[in-house]
Protein backbone atom coordinates (compact mmCIF):
# COMPACT_ATOMS: atom_id res chain seq x y z
CA UNK A 1 0.00 0.00 0.00
CA UNK A 2 2.97 2.88 0.82
CA UNK A 3 5.83 2.56 -1.19
CA UNK A 4 9.03 4.49 -0.16
CA UNK A 5 12.40 3.59 -0.84
CA UNK A 6 14.28 1.28 1.73
CA UNK A 7 17.10 2.32 2.75
CA UNK A 8 20.35 -0.67 3.01
CA UNK A 9 20.60 -0.57 6.85
CA UNK A 10 16.79 -0.53 7.04
CA UNK A 11 16.70 -3.95 5.01
CA UNK A 12 19.27 -5.48 6.76
CA UNK A 13 17.57 -4.61 10.14
CA UNK A 14 14.59 -6.07 8.93
CA UNK A 15 15.71 -8.97 7.64
CA UNK A 16 17.42 -9.19 10.90
CA UNK A 17 14.03 -9.38 12.50
CA UNK A 18 12.97 -12.07 9.89
CA UNK A 19 15.53 -14.10 10.95
CA UNK A 20 15.02 -14.53 14.62
CA UNK A 21 11.22 -14.05 13.99
CA UNK A 22 11.72 -17.11 12.04
CA UNK A 23 13.90 -19.18 14.04
CA UNK A 24 11.17 -18.89 17.00
CA UNK A 25 9.31 -21.80 17.95
CA UNK A 26 5.53 -21.39 16.98
CA UNK A 27 4.90 -21.94 20.40
CA UNK A 28 6.53 -18.36 21.08
CA UNK A 29 4.40 -17.03 18.71
CA UNK A 30 0.56 -17.67 20.67
CA UNK A 31 -1.10 -16.11 22.64
CA UNK A 32 0.28 -14.93 25.85
CA UNK A 33 -1.30 -15.77 29.29
CA UNK A 34 -0.59 -11.80 29.82
CA UNK A 35 -2.34 -9.68 27.14
CA UNK A 36 0.31 -6.98 25.79
CA UNK A 37 -2.34 -5.33 24.05
CA UNK A 38 -4.59 -3.80 26.22
CA UNK A 39 -8.34 -4.20 25.28
CA UNK A 40 -9.20 -1.15 24.84
CA UNK A 41 -6.36 -1.28 22.08
CA UNK A 42 -7.20 -4.23 20.22
CA UNK A 43 -9.78 -2.41 17.94
CA UNK A 44 -7.50 0.16 17.46
CA UNK A 45 -4.67 -2.56 15.86
CA UNK A 46 -6.90 -4.44 14.12
CA UNK A 47 -8.46 -1.70 12.37
CA UNK A 48 -4.72 -0.42 11.60
CA UNK A 49 -3.80 -3.65 10.61
CA UNK A 50 -6.40 -4.21 8.30
CA UNK A 51 -6.04 -0.44 6.68
CA UNK A 52 -2.15 -1.35 6.06
CA UNK A 53 -3.30 -5.22 4.76
CA UNK A 54 -6.90 -5.08 3.69
CA UNK A 55 -8.97 -8.24 2.49
CA UNK A 56 -9.50 -8.31 -1.38
CA UNK A 57 -9.10 -11.12 -3.57
CA UNK A 58 -6.43 -12.80 -0.83
CA UNK A 59 -6.69 -12.54 2.88
CA UNK A 60 -5.98 -9.49 4.72
CA UNK A 61 -3.87 -8.70 7.87
CA UNK A 62 -6.65 -9.64 10.11
CA UNK A 63 -7.70 -12.73 8.68
CA UNK A 64 -4.15 -13.91 9.14
CA UNK A 65 -4.17 -12.82 12.89
CA UNK A 66 -1.52 -10.49 12.64
CA UNK A 67 -3.40 -8.49 15.35
CA UNK A 68 -2.82 -11.51 17.59
CA UNK A 69 0.60 -12.29 16.61
CA UNK A 70 1.58 -8.55 17.36
CA UNK A 71 -0.05 -9.13 20.59
CA UNK A 72 1.87 -12.02 22.00
CA UNK A 73 5.61 -10.39 20.42
CA UNK A 74 4.50 -7.49 22.39
CA UNK A 75 4.07 -9.84 25.22
CA UNK A 76 7.27 -12.55 24.52
CA UNK A 77 9.73 -11.15 22.48
CA UNK A 78 9.41 -6.55 22.90
CA UNK A 79 11.71 -4.86 26.13
CA UNK A 80 9.37 -2.68 27.81
CA UNK A 81 10.53 0.22 26.43
CA UNK A 82 9.76 -1.34 22.43
CA UNK A 83 6.30 -2.04 24.30
CA UNK A 84 5.59 1.24 24.95
CA UNK A 85 7.24 2.87 21.94
CA UNK A 86 5.00 0.61 19.64
CA UNK A 87 2.07 1.07 21.32
CA UNK A 88 2.56 4.45 21.60
CA UNK A 89 2.56 4.86 17.55
CA UNK A 90 -1.15 3.09 17.87
CA UNK A 91 -2.21 5.86 20.12
CA UNK A 92 -0.57 8.67 17.89
CA UNK A 93 -2.26 7.21 14.94
CA UNK A 94 -5.98 7.13 16.90
CA UNK A 95 -4.84 10.59 17.90
CA UNK A 96 -4.59 11.77 14.52
CA UNK A 97 -8.03 10.58 13.00
CA UNK A 98 -9.41 12.46 16.18
CA UNK A 99 -8.20 15.54 15.17
CA UNK A 100 -8.47 14.71 11.36
CA UNK A 101 -12.14 13.12 11.35
CA UNK A 102 -13.41 13.89 15.10
CA UNK A 103 -13.57 9.89 15.52
CA UNK A 104 -11.56 6.78 16.97
CA UNK A 105 -9.45 5.68 13.97
CA UNK A 106 -11.45 2.30 14.69
CA UNK A 107 -15.16 3.90 14.16
CA UNK A 108 -13.64 5.16 11.12
CA UNK A 109 -15.10 4.35 7.45
CA UNK A 110 -12.19 2.23 5.95
CA UNK A 111 -12.09 5.42 2.95
CA UNK A 112 -11.19 7.47 6.18
CA UNK A 113 -8.91 5.17 7.95
CA UNK A 114 -6.78 4.73 4.74
CA UNK A 115 -6.89 8.90 4.23
CA UNK A 116 -5.57 9.40 8.17
CA UNK A 117 -3.24 6.53 7.72
CA UNK A 118 -1.67 8.20 4.58
CA UNK A 119 -1.08 11.11 6.00
CA UNK A 120 0.29 9.60 9.00
CA UNK A 121 2.63 7.59 6.96
CA UNK A 122 3.64 10.69 4.72
CA UNK A 123 4.46 12.82 8.46
CA UNK A 124 5.91 9.64 10.00
CA UNK A 125 7.78 7.54 7.83
CA UNK A 126 11.21 8.47 8.93
CA UNK A 127 10.77 7.44 12.60
CA UNK A 128 12.17 4.56 13.94
CA UNK A 129 8.69 3.56 16.02
CA UNK A 130 6.72 3.72 13.06
CA UNK A 131 8.75 2.04 10.64
CA UNK A 132 9.22 -0.72 13.21
CA UNK A 133 5.79 -0.74 13.80
CA UNK A 134 5.19 -1.64 9.83
CA UNK A 135 7.80 -3.59 9.50
CA UNK A 136 6.18 -5.93 12.55
CA UNK A 137 3.16 -6.16 10.48
CA UNK A 138 4.03 -6.48 7.34
CA UNK A 139 6.85 -9.26 8.85
CA UNK A 140 3.71 -11.24 10.76
CA UNK A 141 1.88 -10.91 7.57
CA UNK A 142 4.07 -11.97 4.54
CA UNK A 143 5.11 -14.88 7.37
CA UNK A 144 1.86 -16.69 7.39
CA UNK A 145 0.53 -18.97 5.22
CA UNK A 146 -1.59 -17.12 2.86
CA UNK A 147 0.35 -13.98 2.89
CA UNK A 148 3.76 -16.41 1.29
CA UNK A 149 1.64 -18.37 -0.34
CA UNK A 150 -1.90 -16.86 -1.79
CA UNK A 151 -0.72 -12.90 -1.49
CA UNK A 152 3.36 -13.72 -2.90
CA UNK A 153 3.86 -15.78 -6.05
CA UNK A 154 6.79 -18.17 -5.24
CA UNK A 155 8.46 -19.88 -7.87
CA UNK A 156 11.84 -21.51 -6.95
CA UNK A 157 14.15 -21.10 -9.96
CA UNK A 158 12.25 -18.19 -11.81
CA UNK A 159 14.67 -18.87 -15.05
CA UNK A 160 15.58 -16.16 -17.23
CA UNK A 161 15.37 -12.56 -17.46
CA UNK A 162 12.58 -11.66 -19.12
CA UNK A 163 12.34 -7.55 -19.32
CA UNK A 164 8.79 -6.84 -20.36
CA UNK A 165 6.84 -9.18 -18.74
CA UNK A 166 2.86 -7.96 -18.66
CA UNK A 167 1.40 -6.92 -15.92
CA UNK A 168 -2.20 -7.98 -14.80
CA UNK A 169 -4.74 -7.61 -11.98
CA UNK A 170 -3.68 -11.19 -11.38
CA UNK A 171 -0.04 -10.67 -11.28
CA UNK A 172 1.51 -11.50 -7.78
CA UNK A 173 4.62 -10.02 -6.11
CA UNK A 174 7.42 -12.40 -5.78
CA UNK A 175 8.13 -14.25 -2.43
CA UNK A 176 11.85 -14.60 -1.96
CA UNK A 177 14.59 -12.13 -1.74
CA UNK A 178 17.54 -11.50 -4.21
CA UNK A 179 20.70 -9.63 -2.01
CA UNK A 180 22.59 -9.38 -5.54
Amino acid sequence: MFHKELERRDFIGTLGALLGLATLPASALAASQQASIPASQAALVAAVADTMIPRTDTPGAVDVGVPKLLSALLANWAAPATRTALLGQFDAIDVAARGAKGKPFAALKPADRLAVLKAYDAANFTQADYKRLRGLILILYYNSEPGATVELRYEHAPGAYEPSLPITPQTRAWAGMSFF
